[in-house]
């Protein structure tokens, strides 16, 4: 069966062939010419010719009343033997001498025409058709091809007139319901398209190719629509990987994971090597809370081979569900075999993430400096790893070494006043900060500063320095965020909520500032249905991130809607499951609603991420106030 409408050069590919039937016709009356030629005089009389059985052959009604030359058909296969070299411009010189001998052979007449449009003489050929068709209407291939070349010459109109034609003289050739169907589509006319479709599936039942066609286009464009017209594809052809595959990300668009993923496997049943299906399969077993299924797929595709862009997919996939732990495995059996040493640069970033300094360290040495800036990033992240060890010395003197080969390092100076911090030397680190907020203020700086004055009690110096930087830029929003956090953090968060309305009043999409009025406004007692209408204006913004669905769900919970917070909370943690405050909100709104058992598991994973973390709690008592909670759920 043929493919939908190939586009011509004026559309990116030359166009589609059209029927065969002609080119068998000339094909076989060639063959009966041979065989009825004696090879010499001595050779023994042959039988008589059945001219009914001639007919049948050539495929050709009896009214048609086609019947080439053989001299218009040798000319005819040179024309045919160009047209396959890519020579069209031969093979119409060989068709005009083959016409010159069979005058007003429909077959040859049309023949030429497709050399014209694959030329891309789209004038010349509609012309060449317009003689075919005017002088033979019931001509269905000509039909065909003007609707095609019209098409092409964006005259839609008449394409759809011809096209309709060439349908109903020829009701179960597919051919010209799929271009039919693209010129719907084109159109933007869906609807009218799916109809060709389904005139198509019901004019030659059991056939695949229009659902197929039109369901994979419509997948492509992410449109639903596509799911019933792939359904009926695969209920046709159930081997059809690629239409299975195309289901499962329609499913998985409309949140039908389970099914999604029952798509998937039944393309691996077609096709259990099939990489890209066997990635996809694995993420949506994670996201169904599968791990041994899951792991089942990744080591299946893993196994195909030593790819190192496959384990990095596969890490990656782990790390978007924060399964660090498996993430780590994979990559560290990766790197083992030695063959891309940018794993190595991955397996130390996720260890690090792990908390687990010591592993973080071994990959990070690993790293040789052949990988460029990579290696450098690597450098910081090793001395990051000392000073969280409590190497203090060696972490120091990692970090000047890294300062004299590559100061242009993102994140140098910060993570190395972090270090002197850790070590003792606030004065130091005191300076050094202040010396990257004059040289470059940015969030890292402010994020950097406000930090370190709160960790050492002195967040009322932090506002002075931040208050400061405002003064001296007042059109830097980040600088006004960063103060707005810092006012917040050390108890004025009325002042705080003001430099955010501020914020939001000269950029009205200052997301990240609704959210800060919300959630400020929930936890102290202020106005909840500005919080909500905030909230909600933030999540147009941002419609999946988890803190901001996490601050309407507190919200919700503040003025009492227990379900409404509950539910977008699950969600908020489904997004990010390694947030302790996320995870506190949920088990407080959990317990409110009676899932005692939901209460602790959440509490629990907070408490045990902060006891990994410290530096994790978004206030010095959190640790203390979620090991009471617990309590309060404990028997």
């Amino acid at each position: 069966m043929e493919e939908p409408v190939e586009q011509s050069k004026s559309r990116g590919g030359p166009l589609a062939r059209r029927s065969r039937r002609g080119s068998r016709v000339w094909l076989k009356l060639l063959a009966l010419a041979l065989w009825a030629t004696p090879l010499s005089a001595g050779q023994p009389r042959r039988p008589a010719v059945d001219l009914q059985a001639m007919k049948e052959a050539m495929g050709t009604p009896q009214d048609e009343g086609v019947y080439p030359s053989a001299a218009s058909y040798a000319h005819f296969l040179k024309a045919r033997l160009a047209h396959h070299d890519g020579s069209h411009r031969a093979a119409l010189d060989e068709l005009r001498l083959a016409l010159a001998s069979d005058d007003g052979n429909p077959f040859l007449m049309t023949e030429l025409a497709e050399q014209y449009a694959r030329l891309s003489e789209l004038d010349r050929a509609e012309a060449q058709l317009k003689k075919v068709v005017e002088r033979y209407p019931d001509y269905a291939p000509a039909q065909l091809l003007m609707g095609r070349v019209l098409y092409e010459a964006n005259k839609t109109t008449r394409a759809r007139v011809h096209l309709q034609r060439a349908i109903k003289l020829k009701p179960t050739d597919a051919d010209a319901y799929l271009v039919l169907t693209q010129v719907w589509l084109d159109q933007g006319r869906v609807d009218d398209a799916i109809r060709v479709v389904e005139n198509l599936g019901a004019a030659v039942p059991g056939e695949p190719i229009g659902y197929r066609r039109l369901g994979l286009a419509l997948a492509e464009r992410g449109d639903l629509r596509g799911e019933k017209l792939l359904q009926k594809a695969v209920e046709r052809d159930p081997g059809d990987v690629e239409s299975w595959t195309a289901l499962s990300r329609l499913y998985e668009a409309a949140g039908k994971v389970p099914k999604a993923l029952e798509a998937l496997e039944r393309s691996l049943e077609q096709d259990p090597d099939n990489q890209e299906v066997l990635l996809a399969a694995g993420r949506l077993a994670l996201r169904l809370e599968k791990p041994a299924e899951a792991r089942a797929w990744f080591e299946q595709l893993l196994s195909l081979g030593s790819d190192p862009e496959t384990a990095v997919k596969v890490a990656f996939s782990y790390l978007s569900m924060r399964q660090l732990q498996a993430a780590a495995d994979v990559l560290d059996k990766a790197r083992a075999q030695g063959r891309e040493p940018r794993l190595h640069f991955y397996a130390g970033l996720v260890h690090e993430r792990r908390r687990a300094f010591q592993k973080a360290l071994e990959a990070f040495d690993a790293l040789p400096r052949e990988v460029g800036e990579l290696y450098f990033e690597g450098r910081l992240h090793r001395a990051m790893c000392l000073s969280s060890l409590g190497q203090h010395k060696a972490g120091l003197d990692a970090f000047r070494q890294l300062a004299a080969e590559r100061p242009q390092v993102n994140g140098l100076t910060a993570a190395w006043a972090r270090a002197l911090e850790r070590a003792g030397q606030l004065r130091e680190a005191e300076a050094m900060l202040l010396k990257l907020l004059g040289q470059a203020p940015g969030t890292e700086a402010y994020e950097a500063v406000t930090g370190f004055f709160e960790r050492q009690g002195r967040g009322a110096e932090g506002v002075a320095v931040l208050n400061g930087e405002v003064a001296r830029r007042p059109e830097d929003d980040t600088a006004r965020f960063a103060l707005a956090v810092a006012l917040e953090r050390n108890g004025d968060w009325r002042r705080g909520v003001e430099e955010m309305r501020a914020l939001v009043q000269a950029n009205p999409h200052h997301a990240a500032a609704m959210n800060f009025i919300a959630y400020t406004l929930a936890e102290h007692g202020g106005d909840l249905v500005e919080a909500e209408g905030l909230m909600k204006q933030a999540l147009v913004e941002r419609p999946d991130s988890p803190a901001f669905l996490d601050s309407l769900g507190w919200v919700l919970h503040k003025k009492g809607d227990t379900a409404g917070a509950l539910e977008l909370l699950e969600r908020a943690v489904g997004g990010s499951p390694d947030e302790p405050t996320l995870l506190e909100h949920l088990g407080e709104v959990a317990a409110k609603a009676g899932r005692k058992a939901r209460a602790q598991e959440v509490l629990k994973r907070a408490h045990e991420l902060l006891l990994e973390n410290p530096e994790q709690a978004e206030r010095p008592s959190q640790r203390a106030d979620i090991e009471r909670k617990l309590k309060m759920l404990t028997p």
